[in-house]
């Protein structure tokens, strides 16, 4: 069962990236905000608010951390993902790798990194130097910051989920909650610093954007039940469903076309995300 939950959730998560960004008529951070307001009512009217109570100083400034990385971090994938689905889910999942980076330079998060750790990060960037140059070269240097910057900001997610659950002993439905409140509020503020329009341009497109926010709570739900009872390394070789789901949804839905120096960074990159799992 385990199992079955946790392949929901990454199934989830490759339309939502492949598709379902892209596809609703209003802008990346426009598809964040409001089915971050929406996650954000779900979980309100099914949440035990005398967990909310009981949390200590610490870890509400953990969780206001991980909030606001975690919606820099949307705010960059989702004004990506509608340039470009796989060049944006490439860099986006450099992720992994630029943890070493923060457990190295970070004491709170430190841990010892092993060679193999270093020759993965540099096997990832190695990738993202193939993805990213061609970019450069012909002026579409927009995609590659905000590549870039999820990429950096989701490591700093992944730290900081982490860190709260494990150290701060938050409860993962309440770090969902946090990251779905300052998805809302940050995606809101952002959308004038990128230039982006959060209105949602045809009446029909909320019919999608209700469906999408319920999907995005059931895949946390799903994620955080089934992720308690699977190993650790079976959740990073199903997690390649999101990854390489959504790069295939995209070029089969929106017709894109993937390079041949997306298609070399691309198996660089993931198979430095591989070689992490070990």
């Amino acid at each position: 069962m385990g199992y079955l939950q946790v392949l929901g959730a990454v199934s989830i998560w490759a339309f939502f990236n492949g598709v379902l960004v892209k596809g609703i008529k209003t802008s990346g951070v426009g598809v964040g905000l409001w089915t971050g307001l929406i996650g954000v009512g779900i979980f309100t009217l099914s949440l035990d608010y005398q967990i909310l109570s009981s949390l200590d100083k610490n870890q509400l400034i953990g969780l206001t951390a991980l909030g606001l990385f975690s919606a820099l971090n949307n705010s960059c994938f989702y004004t990506a993902l509608k340039i470009s689905i796989s060049n944006a889910a490439l860099f986006h999942y450099l992720a992994p790798m630029l943890v070493i980076f923060w457990s190295l330079s970070l004491p709170i998060f430190y841990k010892p990194v092993s060679y193999l750790e270093i020759a993965a990060l540099a096997i990832g960037f190695g990738g993202i130097a193939f993805v990213a140059l061609p970019k450069l070269r012909g002026g579409n240097s927009k995609l590659v910051y905000l590549g870039l910057g999820s990429a950096i900001f989701y490591s700093l997610e992944i730290v900081l989920s982490g860190y709260v659950s494990k150290e701060l002993q938050v409860v993962p439905e309440i770090s969902s909650l946090f990251k779905l409140i300052f998805q809302a509020g940050v995606m809101f503020i952002l959308a004038t610093a990128l230039k982006e329009s959060v209105k949602v341009q045809e009446p029909k497109e909320w019919l999608k954007i209700f469906a999408a926010g319920l999907l995005l709570y059931l895949s946390f739900i799903l994620y955080f039940s089934g992720s308690a009872t699977v190993d650790p390394i079976h959740l990073g070789f199903m997690g390649y469903i999101d990854r390489i789901g959504a790069i295939a949804l995209g070029a089969l839905i929106f017709k894109e076309t993937i390079s041949k120096n997306v298609w070399v960074g691309g198996i660089l990159i993931l198979s430095a995300s591989l070689l992490l799992l070990f």
